[in-house]
């Protein structure tokens, strides 16, 4: 028999090993979070665009979500509370279940094809790149450059990488939809390396174009003169 899970529908692509912070403040969600924290702190995450229709809450039978598991409940007076919650595994949403004021779904849970392909050099690549991003993210923010080396602790499981990497990224969540759904380890890798590569060369050139601002607002000179 399949498990069947709580589900919350948000316009946000969750990923495996990801941190979300959420802020719970309808009273169906307050209860859902009540009921995991009293058994195994787990509901489902899935994407639903912004603009869908209020009556369509319901992200059809196929569409695919991720677990989270419930790490810090910081409760407020009101009744809302502030929770951060830590991305866990993949899955296939089949069926709904009736019977709770929030969503409930029998889902099936998925991971990557086998393979035995040796990614270990497209994982140098691409973590390489994402702390290039990274760098220059901070350069743009001006942060000191004590800081600027620095980066989040990345999974060395290719797959885990993949997953990790593609959510620290800011693309359009339609496109993260996507990668969540790829079973290719290999060709989820080689894509999120290319669009690695267009990023870090975007923001490495605002990067600059920021930096030399900053100097000539304090009598800097423009290069060449």
């Amino acid at each position: 028999m399949n498990p069947v899970i709580p589900i919350f529908p948000l316009s946000l692509v969750q990923f495996p090993g990801a941190l979300t912070p959420l802020h719970i403040f309808e009273n169906r969600y307050r209860k859902m979070i009540k009921d995991v924290m009293q058994t195994d702190k787990t509901f489902g995450i899935i994407y639903r665009q912004e603009d869908a229709m209020l009556d369509a809450e319901r992200v059809l039978p196929g569409s695919v979500g991720c677990t989270v598991e419930v790490a810090v409940v910081q409760g407020l007076p009101d009744g809302r509370s502030n929770i951060l919650c830590v991305g866990m595994s993949r899955f296939r949403l089949l069926e709904y279940v009736e019977g709770e004021t929030y969503l409930q779904a029998e889902v099936e849970y998925f991971d990557d094809d086998p393979s035995l392909e040796d990614l270990e050099g497209e994982c140098a690549v691409a973590k390489a790149l994402f702390e290039r991003l990274l760098q220059a993210n901070r350069r743009l923010r001006s942060e000191i450059e004590r800081d600027s080396g620095e980066i989040p602790e990345l999974p060395t499981d290719p797959q885990a990488l993949s997953l990790v990497l593609i959510a620290y990224l800011d693309i359009d969540p339609s496109e993260k939809q996507e990668y969540l759904e790829m079973t290719d380890t290999s060709l989820r890798l080689r894509r999120i390396t290319r669009t690695l590569e267009k990023l870090t060369e975007e923001t490495e050139h605002r990067a600059v174009i920021h930096q030399l601002a900053k100097k000539n607002g304090h009598g800097g000179k423009p290069p060449g003169l």
